[in-house]
């Protein structure tokens, strides 16, 4: 944390610049007076030592002590009578109050002085810091990357110690994320009650105020907006956090706060459109290679070192983690078996080998994957009963794999994805609804989908293949209904 301290002599090295000051002023004022200086000029003197004083000791008490050693120091030696502290002249009491209340005056400045060139000095080393710290967020993906690089900056920055929680639902918390190697002493660890307080409330708490303050941490509410996004958790020891690191650690949490809107809005949409690229050739190829899988393994490669450096000691803790990372693998595998049709699709087209199926187990083949690693979020309803279709059970499956990664990779964590199987006489219907920010409407019209390598369009080409249709709509949950029918083959 910044020095707030005035001066980091101890009192004997205090004592002793003091002691140099007045000897040496002493001196000066002695030989003034014998080539025959008037006594009001010499006074000038100790005046001038009470700033330099003042200047090197920065504490105000100490130029309150030296001014009066000052004052009888002067009347003991220059006025008369001399060698005592008697006083002939009335003028000299004015001559020496006045001294008094000049010292006093001066050394108020200077101290107010000293105060404000320490504080433009912290508030520069803060810019500085926050410069950097709001430099590092704009390349960051991934939730656990992003609070852990805040947790990383804080105390890289200013010396604090953290926790911080992140929003898992209206009024829900998730496990905290904290840097294990930080807290050596887990004693110091507080329960998460005076976080969930703060988070329902939106409110400060912990040490030094009215609710929890008897607690060593002070609890912030992560806010953008009117929205609460999480708590941090700054140990404090008990410590009261003063106004100028308290704007530093809020402006933090608001560039973090940012960071994790964007993590939740911006890759939702990202992703969801087949772009069309004019680009050909090995720099394109590069280029796609690293967008479908260098991200998701350096993604997956970083869920790991999380898991395997994270602090949270509890068990749902650890399944999300773990489950992240399995979402990645899957996304990683899909995403290499649609290199694969799609390279089939532009030299030979896709080889369909249709035979009949049941289309609730080819569905639930499909989907079995992701209950495993995201169970809590897909909601799956299907009938009892076997519906038959006739189809390419591998092909179908990497189509409605595709889908259902789409709609969990692009959504927030916490939101819950509809995958809904029906039937009728003449189609058997798989609907995967999601709760996201929607497609753009260029790829809800087609225009956008005709990029071979796209995930939703090789998909398109698979359900055609078999001749069945996808259709992409609009959700009744306010995101994306992707519907997938074939016909009915049953009876």
């Amino acid at each position: 944390m910044w020095d707030n301290g005035r001066f980091a002599g101890t009192p004997a090295r205090k004592t002793g610049t003091a002691l140099a000051i007045y000897c040496l002023a002493t001196l000066f004022a002695v030989g003034l007076f014998a080539v025959g200086l008037r006594v009001e000029n010499i006074i000038l003197v100790y005046l001038i030592s009470v700033i330099v004083m003042m200047i090197e000791l920065r504490a105000f008490v100490w130029g309150g002590l030296y001014t009066i050693v000052c004052i009888i120091t002067f009347n003991f030696l220059f006025t008369e009578p001399r060698f005592t502290l008697r006083v002939a002249d009335p003028n000299y009491v004015i001559m020496m109050a006045i001294f008094l209340a000049v010292s006093a005056i001066t050394g108020l400045l200077l101290s107010w002085l000293q105060e404000q060139v320490e504080l433009s000095r912290q508030n520069e080393k803060r810019m500085k810091a926050l410069l950097e710290i709001s430099s590092g967020y704009l390349t960051l993906t991934g939730m656990d990357n992003i609070v852990y690089y805040c947790l990383k900056s804080l105390y890289q920055a200013a010396g604090e110690r953290c926790r911080v929680y992140i929003a898992q639902g209206p009024g829900k918390l998730g496990a905290p994320y904290y840097i294990k190697a930080q807290f050596p002493d887990e004693s110091v660890m507080d329960n998460d009650t005076p976080a969930d307080w703060c988070f329902i409330n939106n409110t400060v708490c912990g040490a030094n105020t009215s609710f929890f303050g008897d607690s060593g941490w002070v609890y912030l509410p992560i806010r953008n907006r009117d929205a609460c996004l999480g708590v941090i958790g700054v140990y404090t020891e008990g410590r009261e956090i003063d106004g100028g690191h308290m704007v530093f650690i809020n402006t933090v949490l608001s560039e973090m706060a940012m960071a994790v809107e964007k993590e939740r809005m911006v890759p939702r949409c990202s992703g969801r459109t087949a772009e069309k690229t004019d680009a050909v050739g090995p720099d394109a190829a590069a280029r796609s290679f690293l967008r479908d899988f260098g991200e998701p393994l350096r993604q997956a490669a970083e869920s790991a070192e999380r898991l395997l450096q994270s602090g949270e000691a509890d068990r749902d803790g650890r399944r999300r983690a773990l489950s992240g990372l399995a979402l990645k693998l899957e996304t990683l595998h899909n995403r290499a078996a649609n290199h694969l049709q799609a390279g089939l699709l532009e030299t030979d087209g896709l080889k369909v080998m249709r035979e009949k199926t049941d289309f609730v187990e080819l569905a639930a083949a499909a989907i079995g994957p992701y209950k495993l690693c995201c169970g809590e979020r897909i909601v799956w309803m299907s009938p009892a009963a076997p519906m038959f279709v006739r189809a390419d059970s591998e092909l179908m499956k990497l189509a409605m794999a595709n889908v259902l990664n789409n709609a969990l990779v692009h959504t927030p964590p916490e939101s819950q994805v509809s995958v809904n199987l029906t039937g009728d006489e003449g189609y058997c219907r798989l609907e995967i609804a999601d709760r996201g920010c929607g497609i753009a409407p260029r790829a809800l019209s087609g225009e956008d989908m005709d990029n071979p390598r796209g995930g939703l369009v090789l998909c398109g080409e698979i359900v055609r293949a078999n001749e069945g249709k996808m259709v992409v709509r609009s959700s009744r949950f306010g995101g994306t209904s992707i519907v997938i029918s074939l016909k009915n083959e049953t009876g």
